[in-house]
């Protein structure tokens, strides 16, 4: 409840995106939205935007204080903020302790990637899905671009939908979501079902293509009509 207020004033009062695409969240049964990172505001603008509860998958250092302050002041307050030490650190360490105590409030999935530990992300998904909530995720590898708007998606998320329909005899269902920053806007797409019928190895790439595509079209989407919307007020001028 705290984390959902802070979110929703952070959204009025520094924010001001505008989302597209809502009525797609009514869809029935449980949800894994799937978004482009668009740094530190891909992650704040979509739990600010959208009108439901979301669990994100956030890496596991943002649960910690200590290791949340380091990544904070390594790829928030120095690479985009391009503020330098001391004050980069110490804002860090404020940043974080709010952060960890945010990510708490909202029931955050720790990813332990290239861990054992892994084995919690999963088991922790898997029980959100079984009660019917959501998660988010932004599965771009920051290591493997793919062209200027995206990177490779890793597929971790996918192979959730795969052990709980096979729990369940359920599918899941994935929701595409584009985040443009430069136009202050997000876009969520048309639904796209688990096919659990499929051999998992063939339904994970036709995800992935098909997730990955979606999204950067709404992207370009979210590009043309900002584009077509400032060409009218010139007009109109």
């Amino acid at each position: 409840m705290v984390a959902r207020r802070f979110y929703k004033l952070f959204h009025f009062a520094i924010l001001r995106t505008h989302a597209r695409g809502r009525r797609h969240l009514s869809q029935r049964g449980p949800l894994i939205l799937v978004s482009n990172h668009a740094g530190s505001f891909g992650p704040i603008s979509v739990m600010t935007s959208l009108p439901v509860r979301l669990h994100p998958w956030v890496t596991y250092e943002v649960t910690d204080v200590a290791r949340a302050a380091e990544r904070i002041r390594r790829e928030f307050m120095e690479e985009e903020l391009h503020l330098k030490p001391p004050l980069s650190a110490w804002l860090a360490r404020v940043v974080a302790r709010i952060c960890v105590a945010l990510m708490r409030d909202l029931g955050a999935v720790p990813v332990y990637d290239r861990s054992r530990k892994i084995r919690d992300t999963v088991s922790r998904s898997l029980s959100l899905l079984e009660q019917g909530r959501s998660i988010l995720v932004f599965p771009e590898n920051a290591a493997t671009p793919v062209n200027g708007l995206m990177r490779e998606f890793c597929t971790g998320f996918i192979h959730v939908a795969k052990l709980y329909y096979e729990k369940t005899r359920r599918a899941v269902t994935f929701l595409p979501v584009a985040v443009n920053k430069r136009v202050q806007g997000i876009m969520v797409g048309e639904p796209i079902a688990f096919d659990g019928t499929t051999p998992f190895h063939a339904e994970k790439l036709r995800l992935k293509r098909e997730l990955t595509s979606t999204i950067e079209r709404l992207y370009e989407e979210l590009d043309r009509d900002a584009g077509a919307a400032s060409l009218g007020r010139a007009g109109s001028a």
